[in-house]
C-alpha cells in the first residue's frame, strides 16, 4: 500500500538547464529571434516578472507588450508564442530521470511541484504524459511560485500526507530550505545526479 508522496521539481530535474540544448539556450534563442540585440542576462530579467505565476493568456499578452517595449523586440505576441513553442520543443530532457520517478508509483504516490509558464505545459505532457503522475502541481496554476511559502502551504492543503510523509527534489537550495520549513523532507539535486535521488528516494521509502 502505498503511504507517501514524492514531489519533483521539473527543471534541472528532468528539464535539462545543464547539457545538450538547455532551457537557457532556449530563452536566449526566443528573444533573439523575436529581435533582442541587446546584451542582459535574458533569464534574469524575464525572472523578474515571474512570469511562471500568470495565470491566463491575456495576462501573458501583458507580460510580453511589457518585456518587448522593455527590450526593443520587433516580434508580435502571437509570433512570439509560435517561437515560444517551437524553441521550447527542443530543449533536451533525461529520459532516465523521467523513467525513474515513474517507476516508483509502486511504492508511492508521485507528483511534480514546478514553477513553469502557462506555454510549456503542453510540451512537457508531450514529453512525459503528467497522466501517469498522482499529482501536478504548476506554478501558473496556482498563481504562485516557488520559494514563496504559500505555494508550500498551498500543496499541503491539498494532499492527504502528513508533512514527514513527503519528500521533495529541486534544484534550487532556496526552493529545498523553503519546502523544509514545512517538515517536508527534501533534497537538493539535478538530473545529473540520477544515483543520488534513487539513494534518497530509497532511504524515504525503506520505512513505509
Amino acid at each position: 500500500m502505498r503511504k507517501k508522496l514524492i514531489l519533483f521539481d521539473w527543471g534541472n530535474i528532468v528539464e535539462s538547464h545543464l547539457t545538450g540544448y538547455s532551457f537557457r539556450d532556449a530563452l536566449n534563442d526566443l528573444f533573439r529571434a523575436c529581435g533582442y540585440t541587446g546584451n542582459k542576462n535574458i533569464f534574469d530579467t524575464v525572472s523578474k516578472h515571474k512570469i511562471c505565476s500568470i495565470s491566463t493568456l491575456e495576462n501573458f499578452e501583458i507580460f510580453y507588450n511589457e518585456i518587448a517595449k522593455e527590450l526593443g523586440l520587433s516580434a508580435t505576441y502571437l509570433e512570439f508564442v509560435r517561437l515560444y513553442l517551437e524553441i521550447h520543443d527542443k530543449i533536451d530532457y533525461y529520459v532516465d530521470v523521467a523513467n525513474y520517478e515513474k517507476s516508483l508509483k509502486d511504492k508511492c504516490y508521485i507528483g511534480i511541484l514546478s514553477n513553469l509558464t502557462i506555454l510549456d505545459k503542453e510540451r512537457i505532457n508531450k514529453q512525459v504524459d503528467l497522466s501517469k503522475y498522482d499529482y501536478v502541481f504548476l506554478s501558473f496554476e496556482l498563481c504562485l511560485e516557488k520559494p514563496d511559502m504559500r505555494i508550500y502551504e498551498k500543496v499541503q492543503s491539498e494532499v492527504p500526507f502528513a508533512p514527514g510523509d513527503i519528500l521533495f527534489i529541486d534544484d534550487l537550495k532556496a526552493n529545498v530550505d523553503a519546502a523544509s520549513k514545512m517538515g517536508w523532507n527534501t533534497l537538493q539535486a539535478t538530473g545529473l545526479e540520477l544515483d543520488k535521488i534513487k539513494e534518497k528516494c530509497n532511504s524515504f521509502l525503506v520505512n513505509d
